[in-house]
């Protein structure tokens, strides 16, 4: 493990580019054919070489060398501060939560090695590898290591622990680098390392220890270790608390602004447009999902009412591709609040809901594309 967080450790003073593509795929099999398209044939060969429990380890930020370390589009569609919304809600919806790149790998090599992708088979294996790591983790929150990993308790005990992961010499070229360098250039290799290993996403006695403290969202957690890191490692005060209210202002600014976008979004969709659904609960059929991949399947409505305060559109619907009309709603993976176990949960029954032509149902803006 050392081997590998000093091979991260090289990356420290160079900083992720974005592959800027302007299509992203919306579901298991688009991802593959377009990873097929994008990825080098280098690191095709790699991914069709390499065992399946190390598929993480062919690209980026794993990889140890050149090209494999370079290929970044599978990091940057999961990786949070660069999600593809599509391919990570698609997943979320199928019940992967965690394993989103490993999930992707898997199908490309699947696809590289036969030329298909039994997307059920390979869902339903990532289901299962999920659910026993869930087993595993129900002590995560006061157990000192997970999946052989140590995990720290506290900030103090993160600089111990990165202490023995680098050298004097690296030590010293973070020390030299400019805080704000130093942390931008290190989010998406070592943080993200951190993230992962350290379940910050997960849950551990670490996580936990941040949601003591005010801090939940992983990238936070992982941003004051490193900024503290480095100001350990000048004799600098560490100042948690000035941090923590930084991280409680952003989330107040972004929900702010998150309402401000939605309201310039729902004032785009006026009574009397014509609409097209994107089909983010599934499909009513087979059939009807094949034509949507290849792009022969539109669902069109029209807006016959708005909801202003909750962002909501009455549409009727004018088109579909299927006679068994369109899905609008499925609880399969939302989380409910139980009151007495003061618990996320799934709801104890699947429920799913469909419309057919002609009908008129209210639904969230963004279950719709304004053709306008």
């Amino acid at each position: 493990m050392k081997i590998l967080l000093q091979l991260i450790s090289l990356t420290i003073l160079t900083s992720a580019s974005l592959s800027g593509q302007s299509e992203l795929p919306k579901n298991l099999k688009q991802a593959v054919y377009y990873l097929e398209k994008d990825c080098p044939d280098s690191v095709k060969s790699k991914i069709k070489d390499i065992p399946e429990d190390s598929l993480i380890y062919a690209v980026y930020p794993f990889a140890k060398t050149e090209p494999y370390k370079n290929y970044k589009t599978i990091s940057e569609w999961t990786s949070s501060e660069n999600a593809n919304p599509k391919i990570t809600k698609y997943l979320d919806k199928k019940g992967i939560y965690d394993l989103h790149s490993e999930v992707l790998l898997y199908a490309l090599k699947q696809y590289l090695m036969n030329k298909k992708i039994n997307e059920k088979e390979i869902l339903r294996k990532f289901i299962k590898h999920q659910k026993n790591l869930e087993k595993k983790n129900k002590i995560k929150f006061v157990t000192d290591s997970i999946n052989g990993i140590y995990i720290p308790k506290d900030l103090d005990d993160c600089f111990r622990e990165i202490n023995s992961f680098w050298n004097d010499s690296t030590k010293v070229q973070i020390k030299n680098c400019e805080e704000g360098k130093f942390t931008g250039n290190t989010h998406m290799g070592f943080g993200m390392w951190m993230r992962n290993n350290w379940q910050l996403w997960g849950g551990s006695r670490l996580s936990k220890y941040f949601n003591d403290i005010g801090i939940h969202h992983p990238d936070d957690m992982s941003g004051i270790i490193l900024v503290s890191y480095h100001r350990y490692l000048n004799n600098k005060e560490i100042k948690l608390q000035e941090q923590v209210k930084y991280y409680h202002d952003y989330w107040k600014k972004s929900k702010e602004e998150e309402f401000k976008r939605k309201e310039e979004e729902f004032s785009k969709y006026e009574v009397g447009d014509t609409i097209e659904f994107n089909y983010k609960n599934g499909y009513v059929s087979k059939e009807q999902e094949d034509k949507y991949d290849s792009d022969n399947c539109i669902a069109k409505g029209v807006i016959t009412e708005r909801n202003n305060l909750d962002f909501l559109i009455k549409v009727k619907i004018l088109e579909t591709c299927d006679k068994k009309g369109i899905i609008y709603y499925d609880n399969d993976g939302v989380l409910v609040y139980d009151p007495k176990t003061k618990r996320l949960s799934k709801p104890n029954k699947r429920v799913i809901k469909k419309i057919k032509v002609n009908k008129e149902q209210w639904f969230e803006y963004t279950d719709w594309e304004n053709l306008e």
